[in-house]
């Protein structure tokens, strides 16, 4: 059974502007993806993403999240061909991986001394209507620790990360992950093989 806690919440529209200030306040939250719970924070925050390197134990590259296939040319450099090809799979179970534009609205820390940028837009009304509301993408990534597993349970995210706003529609979360394709060279190649067919 779930635990009661007043940092626990539904994915319900009531609970969006709890979501909302949390992440104008520079807080990380947990939240469903359309794979696993994930991690979120202001991409444009410098505070935010430095506090969510220190949970995640690590500093690598992040992918945001976005809630409109169109705002992709923002923050990549893509074409007409692969936009096409984009556009069959998303939003889905997929992170796209692009070369950066030089987006002076989002943190250094996004990039991670990278020059690409990974995107990912899915299917979830919780997530997109949030990023609507905030104006602005926020990141994503697996909740958990470096070198461990993710935390799919619900309840075990719970005892790990009970300082920390959590959405939830499921107790359970349990996914391979998204799949990760490059499409910064001239056709997409998989980086690693997650839930999405390509």
């Amino acid at each position: 059974m779930i635990q009661n806690t007043k940092l626990l919440f539904k994915t319900t529209d009531n609970n969006l502007d709890i979501a909302t200030k949390a992440i104008l306040n520079n807080e990380v939250i947990v939240y469903p993806t359309d794979t696993l719970y994930s991690f979120g924070a202001d991409a444009t925050s410098t505070t935010a993403l430095t506090a969510l390197n220190k949970i995640k134990k690590r500093s690598t590259p992040l992918s945001i999240l976005l809630s409109n296939i169109n705002d992709i040319e923002n923050y990549g450099i893509i074409n007409s061909k692969i936009m096409k090809k984009i556009k069959l799979l998303l939003p889905g179970p997929f992170t796209i991986l692009l070369k950066s534009k030089n987006n002076l609205t989002i943190s250094n820390l996004v990039h991670a001394n990278s020059d690409k940028i990974g995107i990912r837009i899915i299917d979830n009304y919780f997530c997109n209507t949030l990023i609507k509301k905030l104006n602005r993408p926020i990141v994503t990534t697996s909740v958990n620790s470096h070198g461990n597993p993710p935390l799919t349970d619900i309840n075990q995210i719970q005892q790990e990360f009970k300082n920390h706003c959590i959405f939830y529609d499921k107790k359970k979360l349990i996914s391979k992950g998204s799949t990760i394709i490059d499409f910064s060279g001239s056709s997409g190649k998989i980086i690693r093989q997650g839930v999405g067919e390509f």
